[in-house]
Formats: structure tokens, sequence, C-alpha cells
């Protein structure tokens, strides 16, 4: 397979969780994929991050997080 998602995939099971958050955060970031700023999908998120010993501004930085009413 070829795609993002499943080269994603690759990274978490086969090299690093970590590694494999980073490069997701950055896509969406890049991508400007919208997360609702519901906090359920949002705090999950942060908490994600925070796992992985990242800051709230690490994760917030660029995120498309608006409110969808």
């Amino acid at each position: 397979m070829t795609g993002l998602v499943p080269a994603l995939e690759r990274v978490v099971t086969e090299a690093c969780a970590d590694l494999g958050y980073r490069l997701f955060l950055r896509a969406v970031k890049a991508y400007f994929v919208p997360v609702p700023a519901d906090g359920k999908t949002y705090g999950r998120f942060v908490a994600l991050g925070e796992r992985f010993g990242y800051p709230y501004w690490v994760v917030r930085e660029g995120l498309n997080d608006r409110r969808t009413d």
C-alpha cells in the first residue's frame, strides 16, 4: 500500500510511536486538517502529546482547531 496513512502506521508499529505521532501531527498541520475543538477530539490530541512529553503549545501551534458551530 502507498499513501500517508499506511506509511504512518508502519512508522508507529515498526519504528517508533513517538516519531509516528510527530509525523502525524506535522501532516495534520501541513494539510490544515480540521480538528474539532469539541473537548473530546482536541483533548485526545493534547493527551497523546502529553504522553510523549510534548507541552500543550507544541500540539496547539498551527493546529486547525476552529470551532465548528
